[in-house]
């Protein structure tokens, strides 16, 4: 029993020393500063949008929505978007042209007239943007390639890399590619790629409805640094509204912009956002240990103050700066001639942020003569005295604005004065 117990300690001491150097590289401290760039993607440049770019200086680095291209049995269909030229040359940083190609390419098994159509349209992007402004930094490709097809992506972007020997051509990668040998040889092509860590999380067996899940995130991150290429991480400042049909599919999506007068109201559907506060904090902790082949983050997408479905500007302003950001809510009670009492709710954060859970009025007296919830609210329980107003549907309840004010119910009570507090 000694002599086996003496033989083992070496291997107890090997294995001391691998968890204490696991423990080290998690919390190895990021020496390089982290930073941020953007997306521009409209597809129509209006005078918020030039106005938006031309704000941006906080930001390294935009990349902007230049072209699309889709395959018709075969046959190319390419559509150009033209930007506000003067708008672009008073952005300060670097630039970056972003080839969108539709999923319909997956069909070409990128035979040599398909990768063809699209090394001319890189070229001519790149010349378009030279002669009008001033030659692009990078181009990068976004393709959702399926993952069966990765191979067959890597000859596409191997014949880019012949045709435009002078641009580094970059690509976007899901985090599923990472698994996937074919990953590494398409991704080691590029001098750096981008890791795009937002989706569709829908609400199916219990998950949560949102675009980003904070911990596949961070998995996705470290298991993109052990592929040794250095890459950028996308994340979402949108919102998505998801509708399903009668048999709970997804009938339709809108992440761009919603239709004139939409309102969610009887419709089967759920709105997907993303939580300025939980990515203020993942960004802080990126700032401190991200792996140094994390170069930036590129936030999808510029907030522009016509987009009604993206944070306000001064919400990823401050997220850039490092700076916290505020959360909370007031409410008061405000009493009308008839004896009814509105519940107002304000929101005085610095982010789009969730409603309260729960509404609390209280008052001297008996029970509330009557009351009724509004925009989600109902009336949950009460007593002499008290009420509470409980959210109902949570997910279908998008973030408030900073600064929106709205009744979330009303409450009808013989008493002078009620106090009203919300809880998370």
């Amino acid at each position: 029993m000694a002599v086996s117990l003496i033989r083992s300690l070496p291997l107890w001491s090997m294995l001391l020393c691998l968890l204490a150097g696991c423990d080290a590289e998690k919390q190895a401290i990021r020496t390089q500063p982290l930073t941020s760039e953007a997306f521009v993607w409209q597809r129509v440049w209006t005078p918020e949008v030039s106005q938006a770019v031309a704000a941006a200086s906080p930001l390294d680095a935009l990349h902007f929505l230049a072209a699309e291209i889709r395959f018709k049995a075969g046959v190319p269909k390419i559509e150009k978007f033209e930007p506000d030229w003067s708008a672009l040359k008073s952005y300060p940083g670097r630039v970056g042209l972003v080839l969108r190609i539709h999923a319909s390419a997956a069909g070409t098994g990128w035979a040599e007239d398909a990768c063809h159509a699209v090394v001319v349209l890189a070229t001519e992007m790149t010349a378009h943007w030279t002669a009008r402004s001033r030659p692009p930094d990078e181009i990068q490709i976004d393709y959702d390639c399926p993952e069966s097809k990765l191979a067959d992506y890597a000859g596409l972007l191997s014949t880019l890399k012949i045709g435009l020997p002078d641009i580094p051509i970059r690509v976007t990668a899901l985090p599923s590619w990472l698994k996937r040998p074919e990953a590494r040889m398409l991704l080691s092509q590029s001098p750096g790629y981008v890791l795009q860590v937002h989706s569709l999380h829908l609400p199916y067996q219990g998950r949560a409805a949102t675009l980003i899940n904070e911990t596949e995130a961070r998995e996705a991150v470290s298991r993109a640094a052990g592929l040794g290429v250095p890459f950028r991480v996308a994340l979402p400042t949108y919102s998505c509204v998801v509708l399903f049909d009668e048999a709970d599919k997804v009938s339709e999506v809108f992440g761009e912009d919603l239709p004139a007068g939409f309102v969610l109201g009887g419709k089967r559907g759920v709105v997907l956002d993303s939580d300025a506060f939980a990515l203020g904090l993942l960004m802080d902790e990126w700032r401190r240990h991200a792996p140094a082949g994390m170069i930036s983050v590129i936030w999808y997408r510029l907030p522009v103050s016509s987009d009604r479905l993206n944070w306000p500007a001064q919400t990823l302003q401050k997220i850039v700066s490092a700076k916290p950001l505020k959360r909370g809510w007031s409410a008061h009670a405000q009493k009308g001639s008839s004896g009814q009492a509105d519940i107002i709710l304000r929101q005085e954060g610095d982010a789009p942020d969730d409603l309260p859970h729960d509404i609390f009025v209280q008052w001297q007296g008996t029970l509330a003569e009557a009351a009724d919830g509004l925009r989600g609210y109902r009336v949950h329980d009460q007593g002499p005295g008290w009420l509470r107003f409980s959210l109902t549907n949570y997910a279908r309840q998008g973030r408030i604005w900073p600064g929106q004010e709205f009744a979330a119910g009303w409450v009808r009570a013989a008493a002078d004065r009620l106090d009203v507090k919300t809880v998370r």
